[in-house]
């Protein structure tokens, strides 16, 4: 076997090109050629990104987490964003252990800053963003996120000054138990680096594949004509578009990336590409009620008023360059034109 023969990607290749010459002319040729060629670009990034994700987890558990967010001091609202946007937390995890340091004490305007930008940008996001569409967008996700972590820890001291946000009231039962977010702050039974490393591979994996797989049904039957009507420079309506189709089509931020990454080659704008962004981790249904359960109505109405509105404001102002450019060439052109 030669060393090229190794390589996952010479075998999606392979595959690809067996849906070009036995299922040639059909719907189901297509979905798979298109399938298997994005799989072969981006798959080494599930590496990287199961990678970062386990170094992150392990370096930044729940317990360090805790301990950080503990502490006062001055610039903690900026501490607190930049540490969202290390950690390995999405928002349904990050509630319970907010939460707990909120009732131990900690003033809620760094919380909220850290609760706020956890789902919108960690390590493994990062470089799967990178890996599809490129080093502006990827920036451009992390500015966003530490822009709204900022602005909300701003408000929530605002709006706690005028006795309208009174998170430090939280009853101590408020909190549902939430798989994989107990918020257990002891540290005890962390798996190994190489156990967390399987663990996240396996779960992105799984994301990814079917995003994978809905960006080449999206490549197969809608046509750029549509996306561009909808989601395009021509429309006025492309960044509010986005931000409701990220509604119901946001599961997983590395499952999302391979769809958006295939909407753009169709004609949608990168502002609405960013707005999707933001808008659909803030927008998850049971993300929504755990929030709504352990910190009331009011918090709720402004982690959506601030999500959305921040996913509106920033699709309209980016990109910040004329043209995005995704990383990787055409997945639609055949392996023969390569």
């Amino acid at each position: 076997m030669r060393w090229f023969q190794l390589d996952p990607g010479y075998w999606l290749y392979f595959a690809a090109d067996w849906c070009r010459d036995e299922l040639v002319g059909t719907r189901t040729g297509a979905v798979g050629i298109v399938f298997f060629e994005l799989f072969a670009e981006l798959w080494y990034w599930l590496l990287v990104g199961a990678l970062l994700s386990a170094l992150a987890s392990h370096y930044l558990p729940r317990s360090r987490l805790g301990s950080l967010l503990s502490r006062h001091r001055a610039g903690s609202v900026v501490g607190a964003s930049l540490l969202g946007l290390l950690s390995p937390l999405c928002t349904f995890a990050a509630i319970p252990l907010v939460s707990r340091v909120l009732r131990s004490g900690v003033p809620a305007p760094p919380l909220m800053a850290f609760l706020f930008t956890s789902p919108l940008m960690n390590p493994a996001l990062f470089a799967y963003t990178y890996g599809a569409l490129g080093l502006e967008m990827a920036t451009a996700r992390t500015v966003t996120a530490l822009s709204i972590g900022l602005a909300v820890g701003l408000g929530t001291h605002l709006l706690q000054g005028r006795g309208l946000l009174a998170l430090d009231l939280l009853p101590p039962d408020a909190m549902p138990a939430v798989a994989g977010g107990s918020g257990n702050l002891s540290g005890v039974g962390e798996p190994t680096l190489a156990r967390r490393f399987a663990r996240d591979l396996a779960f992105i994996c799984r994301w990814f594949t079917l995003g994978v797989f809905i960006a080449s049904l999206t490549a197969t039957f809608l046509s750029p004509g549509l996306i561009r009507s909808l989601l395009g420079a021509g429309s006025h309506w492309s960044v509010p578009a986005a931000v409701a189709l990220g509604v119901p089509l946001y599961a997983c931020g590395g499952g999302a990336i391979p769809v958006v990454e295939t909407m753009i080659r169709l004609g949608m704008t990168p502002g609405a590409a960013l707005a999707f962004f933001i808008a659909g981790p803030a927008t998850k249904f049971h993300t929504v009620g755990t929030l709504a359960a352990v910190f009331g109505r009011r918090v709720l109405v402004w982690y959506l008023v601030v999500m959305i509105s921040g996913a509106l404001a920033w699709g309209y102002l980016y990109p910040f360059s004329d043209n995005l450019q995704v990383r990787h060439r055409d997945p639609f052109v055949s392996s023969a034109e390569r």
